[in-house]
């Protein structure tokens, strides 16, 4: 017993100051910040219409817990974007941050004790906290909120595929959609069209013609940067020769979406991973690697020495999210844009041997969806003032404002759903490097709060904004749109998104975990000519059942109804 009060008074205590902010109003119809009176219950007489803004008339405000990098310049509640969508809503978000591990700490905590503010919100929330707080009653359901008091977020609840993929097993939505802009196609084959010129060639659009061009980057192209070039070469962290089984007419990636070598296949979702076209595909990349053609250290090197190769320009063709990379786009004084700033393009979707549709994994429909980013609890007294504050903020102004910050700043509204960027430098017409810092990205909203970007190539035409360069400069040339245009036609049916339970999302993580360490280390094997794959291709399919590969298709075909 003494333990027990021992644990509880320590809790109480570590929670003192993250609660202070949590504790104005949290049980009566009212609280006060400084001399302003808030409304602390959904009041119908208090709203404005749906849509409008600001969205109350007299003041209200309602407490949130979220992480924010320690980093970062400004506490939320000081973030000048916070402090705008208060003005334009006339609803205080009273925010309490946390860096992420201890964010998680105080999370848990007030969840134990049943002592938690009205949102939890960021990367706090993980999709089985969703499904364990929906069946508890700690969170509560939003669909018919968000269709009733809403505008913005109901517009992107309702893109393609959105709404199933928010939707529980309950048949429940529990947190707002958070859909961001992704290229269609993610990490994929680049090649130095700079060789190519150089030695006569033309685009290869055939694995055996792909091998040809390999060859004569290996034979004809002289060292650079004093180093034997390399005609092959993957990002380690983010290639599978099953992705290339698509050359061969399957889709058996392990990585990103349709992840674990799950395909849908004439309406039904299979595992590829024992399929002729991933055998295929293991016999062309060995036969590859025999000749001399791939990195010889592609299976045993970390990113940073492939980065640093890559660096050197040895490369014929890289496999990456593209040529440069993650690499930042950097804006000095006088930086110019909207030419190709690289010596590679995307490698088409090839042609096995006898394969007349080849297919391409699709990484999404132009939108990835974040689900767990915004939890209303139990708590909350005015949960529909809540989503008024973020319905605002999925608003087609706030979407540049939450990146870019205050408009006249870094951004101008020139059309009805066009905007303009500005570019300061720093040094250049009094803009200091604390101006820069204030409202630098993640320093004016925080940046784990779900939005709504308009700017996405994903969304429909009538809903989509555009965000113009800087005056005097061109739009920047985007290699991954250049890539989805080419890839388009190939691109396979995507897995929708899945929700499961802990215990089966556990039993999946295990199975996944043992296959893919298993198909790792066989095909690193194959690849290097260590064993011979017709020669244990048997053996090989009956361990991965032995792993538990049935009852994985099983599990994903069931959460997924397909």
């Amino acid at each position: 017993m003494k333990k027990f009060f021992g644990l509880m008074l320590a809790m109480a205590l570590l929670l003192m100051p993250a609660l202070g902010v949590f504790a104005s109003g949290q049980t009566g119809t009212t609280g006060t910040t400084g001399t302003t009176t808030l409304i602390r219950t959904d009041d119908p007489n208090n709203f404005n219409a749906v849509g409008t803004w600001p969205a109350v008339k007299q003041k209200a405000a309602f407490t949130m817990l979220v992480d924010i990098d320690g980093s970062k310049v400004n506490r939320a509640n000081d973030m000048v974007i916070v402090q705008e969508f208060e003005q334009k809503t006339n609803i205080q978000a009273q925010i309490n941050n946390f860096p992420y591990a201890t964010g998680i700490e105080r999370k848990n905590i007030m969840i134990a004790t049943g002592d938690y503010p009205d949102v939890i919100a960021g990367w706090l929330v993980g999709g089985n906290d969703v499904m364990t707080w929906a069946n508890e009653g700690i969170i509560i359901p939003l669909e018919t909120l968000i269709d009733q008091y809403t505008v913005n977020i109901k517009i992107a609840l309702s893109l393609p595929g959105v709404r199933q993929s928010m939707t529980l097993p309950d048949g429940h939505i529990y947190s707002p959609p958070y859909p961001i802009g992704e290229p269609k196609v993610t990490f994929g084959p680049w090649i130095n069209t700079v060789w190519l010129e150089q030695l006569g060639l033309q685009m290869p659009t055939t694995t055996d013609e792909l091998k040809q061009v390999l060859i004569a980057f290996r034979d004809r192209i002289p060292p650079v940067n004093g180093e034997k070039i390399i005609p092959f070469a993957a990002e380690p962290d983010n290639f599978s020769v099953g992705d290339i089984a698509g050359w061969f007419g399957v889709n058996a990636s392990r990585r990103g979406a349709n992840s674990g070598g799950f395909a849908i296949i004439n309406g039904q979702i299979q595992n590829t991973l024992t399929s002729d076209g991933y055998k295929a595909a293991i016999k062309y990349f060995a036969d590859l690697y025999k000749e001399g053609l791939v990195d010889p250290e592609l299976f045993t090197q970390e990113k940073a020495m492939y980065t640093a190769k890559n660096n050197l320009k040895i490369y014929g063709v890289m496999w990456d999210y593209g040529p440069l990379g993650w690499k930042a786009q950097e804006r000095p004084a006088g930086w110019t844009q909207g030419d190709k700033n690289n010596d590679f393009d995307p490698v088409p979707v090839l042609k096995g041997p006898g394969v007349t549709n080849p297919v391409w994994r699709r990484n999404c429909y132009g939108i990835t969806l974040f689900r767990n980013q915004f939890v209303i609890t139990d708590k909350a007294k005015n949960p529909i003032t809540i989503l008024r504050w973020l319905d605002y903020v999925y608003s087609q102004d706030a979407s540049p404002a939450v990146d870019r910050g205050p408009l006249g700043i870094r951004w101008e509204k020139v059309g009805d759903r066009t905007y303009r960027e500005i570019f300061k430098a720093v040094g250049q017409d009094g803009w200091t490097q604390a101006d820069e810092d204030r409202i630098s990205w993640g320093n004016v909203f925080p940046s784990p709060l779900p939005k709504f970007h308009r700017n996405n190539t994903g969304l429909p035409e009538n809903l989509r904004t555009e965000v113009l360069p800087p005056v005097g400069l061109r739009k920047e040339y985007s290699d991954n749109d250049v890539m989805d245009a080419l890839y388009e036609p190939y691109l396979d049916e995507r897995i929708p998104d899945i929700w499961l339970t802990q215990d089966v999302a556990r039993r999946r993580a295990d199975i996944q975990t043992a296959i893919t360490n298993y198909v790792d280390q066989k095909e690193a094997e194959w690849v290097s000519g260590q064993a011979n794959i017709d020669a244990e291709w048997d053996a090989y399919v009956a361990q991965l059942n032995r792993l538990g590969l049935q009852e994985l298709t099983t599990i994903i075909r069931n959460a997924a109804k397909l």
